[in-house]
């Protein structure tokens, strides 16, 4: 064996430690955690839910995220309010939804404000939010994307993580995808079960991390107040990644949230995928340089190339896409995914994509984000 072809199974070999510990983590999360009793002399502080709608295509799209948000207000007690921001030109499109909502949950306190969609910062959705805030009343306030589904005692467990870690200024959720009804959904739920998921629970078992995610990001009013300007955030990209920057130290809960995958078709799909990746390395390009210790295809495609008639360099090339495969389906089975059994083709097309998207992430290739296209991170 060549030196060469000595550090490629080295690598290999790297990766699938990583991911035998990722496969841990994905089963690990699947159990509900017991929460520690609080001290008697901590009651459960009043909470502020924040959703701002975006504009959405169809009535399907509608439906998904009304499914999503009514998740939420199914766990609100008496101490809870949430606030829906709704664009004014999609009123009557929402109305259904907001009229189920009231039948269903009757003792909610649940708040619309009807407008057209705020655009003061470049970020559509901090925009809804600064406008929201001053309506606010809860003592703690729950930021959560649209998309989120709230897996059962979730706002319970999350005030509780945040009263058992006074020194942390928030408490953030990973998320999960455990179902779709569109083959493209597939891309989606890779990217989120097999790049982001594992990794976050990870983060999760170290510590205080100084960053949070969009699924959920509760926190303490006073805190935003004193550490956040709504300037630095409105023009952030990832507006999530700047709130736990700026709240740090932030406690990553084991409740693990799920998010919906939207996407219908192929293109915007992957588009939305390269989106999340250029995201992270914009915010992290350290750390997301460093995933190229999990892409060791790119080493074997490289020995292919030095070595076009090394037979073993093939089969190394080939093994090494077939386990991924492997991983990507064990990763999906592990979080309990459901969807098309079209989808079986992003699957076996991943091991590819996800280090053509990693490569694709370095160059100068823009992002559309909200109304314009990014060539590269906003400034605060």
């Amino acid at each position: 064996m060549s030196p060469t072809e000595g550090m490629v199974v080295a690598w290999s070999a790297a990766s699938a430690v990583w991911w035998g510990i990722a496969l841990v983590l994905v089963h690990s999360a699947r159990r509900v955690p017991a929460t520690p009793p609080l001290p008697p002399t901590s009651p459960i502080p009043s909470l502020t839910l924040f959703k701002p709608l975006p504009s959405v295509p169809d009535e399907e799209s509608r439906d998904t995220l009304a499914s999503a948000v009514g998740s939420f207000i199914a766990q609100m007690d008496a101490s809870t309010e949430m606030l829906v921001g709704v664009p004014q030109e999609q009123r009557t499109l929402w109305q259904p939804a907001v009229n189920a909502w009231g039948e269903q949950f009757p003792a909610a306190k649940v708040r619309m404000v009807f407008r057209d969609t705020p655009r003061q910062r470049a970020n559509p959705k901090v925009a809804w939010l600064e406008y929201l805030a001053p309506e606010a009343i809860g003592e703690v306030w729950l930021w959560s994307d649209a998309d989120i589904r709230a897996p059962k005692g979730f706002l319970k467990d999350l005030r509780r993580e945040l009263l058992l870690h006074p020194a942390a200024g928030a408490v953030t959720a990973p998320y999960g995808i455990r179902s779709t009804s569109h083959a493209a959904g597939w891309w989606d739920a890779l990217f989120v079960n097999m790049e982001f998921l594992p990794g976050a629970l990870l983060l999760g078992r170290i510590g205080p991390v100084p960053l949070a995610f969009g699924a959920a990001v509760l926190f303490r009013a006073a805190d935003f107040q004193r550490c956040v300007a709504w300037d630095s955030l409105g023009s952030s990209l990832a507006d999530d990644h700047e709130l736990g920057r700026c709240l740090a130290p932030v406690v990553v809960s084991e409740r693990v949230a799920e998010t919906c995958a939207l996407e219908t078709r192929l293109l915007p799909a992957l588009r939305h995928v390269y989106r999340w990746q250029k995201t992270i390395r914009w915010c992290r390009p350290g750390g997301f340089a460093a995933l190229i210790a999990i892409l060791p295809l790119l080493g074997w495609v490289v020995r292919c190339v030095m070595a076009p008639a090394d037979t073993r360099a093939w089969i190394g090339l080939a093994s090494q896409y077939a386990f991924e495969c492997v991983v990507a389906a064990a990763l999906l089975n592990r979080i309990g995914f459901r969807g098309p059994p079209a989808g079986w083709l992003a699957l076996l097309a991943w091991p590819g994509t996800r280090a053509l998207v990693w490569i694709a992430a370095w160059l100068p290739i823009p992002v559309r984000w909200g109304d314009s296209q990014m060539w590269e991170r906003p400034k605060h």
